[in-house]
């Protein structure tokens, strides 16, 4: 059973729908012991770095999502449930504060600064590049070049390249757009709003 964690951060209608188009096994819940029984859990969301971890570490879904992938079971961060991943941010209103968050993927989320052409946030359709088709699970098939659909203002920086599957070009800079480590898998951008393409990295997670 796949769970979609609701966390509450953000409108998932076209996610569940997404997920729906491949199987009906799956359950979008905040109910603790059902996210305990997950075989796949996929975090989604939209919205501040901080607000995601304070839901998660409220509800007791940190350490819940923590055993999930001690024991090896797959995990699928999108746009905020992928950034949260890493071990902090400095999206906080406290100037010079960082915000831990789950470290399951070494890396640091930074906001996009320092070119006055280039708009902040990243939004709307954008290529995926150096696609690692050896391996990657979740980007099985997909092209390299492939347009997504992205919306953020802060990205990953400092992260093992072992774990980087793909990469996207925004603000003069090569930025972690997919990262894959054992059973952890996370995109920055929506890849259920990412027409037939980005469904077919949906239909590689929920089939592995």
């Amino acid at each position: 059973m796949i769970v979609v964690l609701d966390f509450g951060m953000g409108n998932i209608h076209s996610l569940l729908k997404a997920v729906s188009l491949y199987t009906k096994d799956f359950q979008f819940t905040s109910d603790l012991e059902t996210v305990k029984k997950a075989d796949k859990i996929i975090l989604p969301g939209d919205g501040h770095f901080d607000k995601a971890m304070q839901n998660l570490n409220e509800a007791g879904f940190s350490s819940v999502l923590k055993d999930h992938v001690v024991a090896k079971k797959p995990l699928f961060g999108i746009c905020i449930g992928y950034q949260v991943l890493f071990e902090d941010s400095d999206e906080t209103s406290k100037p010079g504060a960082t915000i831990p968050g789950l470290g399951f993927i070494r890396g640091k989320i930074r906001k996009f600064e320092g070119k006055q052409n280039l708009k902040v946030p990243h939004m709307g359709w954008n290529k995926l590049f150096d696609i690692k088709a050896k391996n990657t699970k979740l980007l099985k098939g997909i092209p390299n070049e492939s347009f997504m659909y992205f919306i953020h203002s802060y990205r990953p920086v400092g992260v093992d390249r072992l774990d980087i599957t793909a990469n996207c070009h925004y603000y003069g800079e090569s930025f972690p757009a997919v990262v894959e480590k054992e059973t952890i898998f996370g995109t920055q951008f929506h890849p259920e709003k990412s027409d037939t393409t980005g469904l077919g990295i949906l239909k590689n997670f929920i089939e592995l």
